[in-house]
C-alpha cells in the first residue's frame, strides 16, 4: 500500500489571488461573466439588464464582485412570494448573475 502525504502552505496559495496573473483571470472571467448575464438577463424596460457589471476592482481580499443595482435587481434574480389567485406564484427566481458565474467557470457566493 502507498500513501502520499501532502502538506499545504497555506500562506503561498492565499496570496496567489493577488498576483497579476490571477487578478487578469478572475477579471476576465467577470466580464465574461457579464456578457453571460446581460444575454441572458430577463427583460421587460431593459433597466434590471442595463444595470448588470462587473466591478473593476478587487476587494482588498482579491475578491472580485459583479452587481446589478437596479431597485429590482434582488426581486429578479430570486423572485418573490407574490402569488395569482390561483396560489402561483407570479415572479420566479431568474438566477441571473449566479447562472451567469457558473456559465463561465466562475465560484459562487450569492
Amino acid at each position: 500500500m502507498s500513501r502520499i502525504v501532502v502538506e499545504v502552505d497555506e500562506d503561498a496559495i492565499a496570496g496567489l489571488v493577488h498576483d497579476e496573473a490571477v487578478q487578469a483571470d478572475l477579471g476576465d472571467r467577470m466580464k465574461r461573466a457579464e456578457a453571460v448575464a446581460k444575454a441572458t438577463a430577463p427583460v421587460d424596460t431593459g433597466e434590471y439588464r442595463s444595470k448588470i457589471h462587473a466591478i473593476e476592482q478587487p476587494d482588498l481580499d482579491g475578491t472580485r464582485h459583479m452587481d446589478a443595482d437596479a431597485e429590482h435587481s434582488i426581486y429578479v434574480e430570486y423572485g418573490t412570494r407574490q402569488t395569482d389567485r390561483n396560489g402561483r406564484r407570479i415572479h420566479l427566481p431568474n438566477h441571473t448573475l449566479g447562472n451567469s458565474l457558473d456559465a463561465t467557470g466562475g465560484d459562487r457566493d450569492v
